[in-house]
């Protein structure tokens, strides 16, 4: 028990813990529709990339006198008539549309004689119970393409490579300039105990602050908050009913996380998956909560047990009773503001949380591809593979299937026309550079359920000593990893 209120012996703990990864990993399957408008993501809109898209997988494209080096020990003859299997989500709901007319295009023109055969897992009620039930009976994908929350857990359980001996590899390898291209903290951060690469961030959402601009106009503001005391003053500011405009708090893991990275701040202290919330800059980020809320200018809507929290903030954001809300960048489409005092839709953007200082955050959900072990041609073909999915002009390509971001920043040179013609995704781009995943350790899924309980209890209840209850948190998650480990 984190206190006598907190709640975090929540009744079939376990049976949470095993809802929230799968939401986690699956729930983008929800969240992508297409069905407003908003991203003119069909087939006949998205820009197709010419076959030098092929070239991206290795620097040297133009033809040397020198012969190429064998990949991995291995001869480049070994890779002729190889078939992987390819499991992804996410897709779109037309044929020869999305991923599937990405693997065409490399089952087409890819020089080796790979046969990519793509397997779609997000057609059934919980993809992830499905996809692990395959894993039980002995069904084994060469590559996929999944969230992030999953990968150490599988990695740790010997199903998927360490993509690090790839990387480095002199005929086959991810050299320095495409590394670089990565956003710099999200591809730094992609790693296991420090060392390990069990997958390759391939697109990503971000958790992010919508922001009503045209409302803070009318409140006197002429420009968005750029440090946490703008945002808290902005949240407090009154306007003609006296009632303070309001950020809607959402005590979910990723918007916490978010706060914490911005105040710099990190939870982690270890590659090993060793957590201290009881620091002096979560301190801050708690007591910042606490006295918004206490002041009357934060509203906290529980997310349990009220299926319905996500919608009543949007609702709270839609109809101008709150100036801001946290919430994740695919959710952009139910942003519907109603009209303005000029009798038009109030004009709105995505920001960063921001820190006393300025600095600023966002949390990525990644999808990443990852490579199963499978034998050493298998797997040298599924990591060609997955380079050409990596590449720039893929990621751009996907962006404009999907609505997701890209993960590289090269990308955008392939996404100048989509970002003019979408604009509510384009406002989300210039918050890449702040992008920062969640930790990857497979501790933080149960982890992340007693952060979430630990700060809600703080909203809630005025009463509880905030430095206790945080220390108390320390010690709850220690005894929730020993008992996972049991």
């Amino acid at each position: 028990m984190l206190s006598k209120t907190m709640k975090i012996n929540r009744p079939a703990l376990l049976l949470f813990i095993i809802l929230a990864s799968a939401a986690l990993f699956f729930s983008a399957c929800a969240e992508i529709s297409p069905s407003d408008g908003t991203l003119e993501a069909t087939s006949l809109t998205v820009k197709t990339i010419p076959p030098s898209t092929l070239t991206a997988i290795s620097e040297n494209a133009a033809p040397s006198p020198t012969p190429a080096p064998d990949p991995l020990g291995l001869d480049w003859s070994d890779l002729e008539g190889q078939e992987l299997e390819f499991w992804y989500i996410w897709d779109l709901d037309e044929p020869g549309a999305g991923m599937n007319a990405i693997v065409d295009r490399f089952n087409e023109e890819n020089e080796w004689g790979i046969t990519v055969i793509p397997r779609d897992q997000g057609l059934v009620l919980d993809p992830l119970a499905s996809v692990e039930s395959a894993f039980e009976a002995g069904q084994l994908p060469h590559i996929m393409m999944g969230d992030s929350a999953v990968i150490a857990d599988w990695y740790q359980s010997g199903l998927i490579l360490d993509l690090t001996p790839f990387m480095a590899d002199p005929a086959v390898g991810l050299f320095d300039k495409d590394q670089r291209a990565f956003y710099p903290d999200l591809y730094r951060e992609f790693l296991l105990d420090g060392l390990v690469r069990p997958g390759m961030p391939f697109s990503q959402s971000i958790q992010v602050i919508y922001y009503n601009q045209t409302w803070a106009d009318e409140l006197g503001f002429d420009a968005p908050p750029i440090t946490a005391d703008d945002l808290w003053d902005q949240s407090c500011s009154t306007g003609e009913d006296d009632q303070p405009a309001g950020l809607v708090f959402s005590p979910q893991a990723a918007n916490i996380l978010s706060f914490i990275y911005a105040y710099r701040g990190d939870p982690v202290i270890s590659v090993g998956g060793d957590y201290h919330f009881s620091s002096r800059k979560i301190k801050e980020v708690a007591r910042d909560w606490r006295e918004l809320s206490l002041d009357g200018c934060g509203e906290l809507i529980s997310n349990y047990p009220n299926p319905m929290a996500v919608e009543e903030e949007y609702d709270r954001f839609n109809q101008r009773q709150a100036l801001m809300i946290m919430g994740s960048s695919l959710m952009r489409e139910h942003i519907q503001l109603g009209a303005s005092q000029a009798d038009q839709a109030d004009e709105w953007q995505m920001l960063a949380f921001l820190g006393p200082d300025g600095a600023r955050a966002v949390t990525s959900q990644v999808q990443s591809g990852y490579i199963f072990e499978s034998g050493p041609a298998a797997e040298l073909a599924s990591w060609l593979f997955l380079k050409y999915l990596i590449s720039p002009e893929v990621q751009a390509e996907w962006a404009q299937y999907s609505g997701y971001y890209p993960t590289r920043e090269d990308s955008l040179d392939f996404l100048s026309d989509f970002s003019t013609s979408n604009p509510a995704w384009a406002s989300g781009l210039d918050l890449l550079d702040y992008s920062r995943s969640a930790p990857l350790h497979p501790s933080w899924q149960i982890v992340s359920l007693a952060l979430e309980d630990a700060f809600e209890e703080i909203l809630a209840d005025p009463e509880i000593d905030l430095e206790d209850q945080l220390e108390l948190l320390d010690q709850v998650t220690e005894e929730l990893l020993a008992w996972s480990e049991q």
